[in-house]
């Protein structure tokens, strides 16, 4: 269950999301609702001595306001483990509003399911998470950018999650 645990962290930490946000100049009140939406989504890797991770990320979001966007997400992961493989599952809502400059809060509530015990070979468990906090835009093109993002996980499950402290990069187009 550590390897697992640990393993779920550096995923976290290293995991690399592509989103496609509109940027903040081109919404408006009069935009429509086209306009507003965007699609994107992230794709993740990891491995090491006797297993490994395939993780896909696919997400749709809309420009409430100029510095508000909120949207959903959904989660697959493919672990295996020497001769064991888990298929996981979750899903999540997450509300950004830009703030001052190139700096914005960030906001998700998501769940993610997985199967538990030696070996994979226990009973599916959920766990929830709620992190909030804070990212850093900075862009490299009129409608791309990097953005990093450091979050602290307030219904922090130790029995899931090594640290409550989520840390993200991703790529807007």
């Amino acid at each position: 269950m550590k390897r697992i645990n640990i393993l779920l962290f550096f995923l976290t930490l290293l995991s690399v999301s592509a989103l496609a946000q509109k940027g903040e100049t081109e919404i408006h009140s009069k935009s429509n609702w086209q306009d507003r939406i965007y699609f994107g989504g992230g794709f993740g890797l990891s491995g090491g001595s006797g297993g490994g991770m395939i993780s896909l990320s696919p997400l749709v979001g809309y420009m409430l306001t100029s510095r508000l966007s909120g949207g959903i997400g959904a989660t697959y992961q493919y672990y295996k483990f020497n001769q064991f493989d888990d298929h996981r599952y979750g899903g999540n809502i997450f509300l950004r509003m830009n703030a001052f400059r190139q700096m914005f809060l960030y906001g998700s509530y998501e769940f993610f399911n997985y199967s538990t015990g030696y070996n994979l070979e226990g009973p599916r468990r959920t766990v929830t998470r709620m992190p909030l906090g804070i990212g850093l835009s900075q862009p490299v093109g009129p409608r791309s950018s990097i953005n990093f993002i450091a979050a602290y996980d307030v219904l922090w499950d130790e029995t899931a999650y090594a640290s409550p402290w989520v840390f993200s990069v991703f790529f807007s187009l």
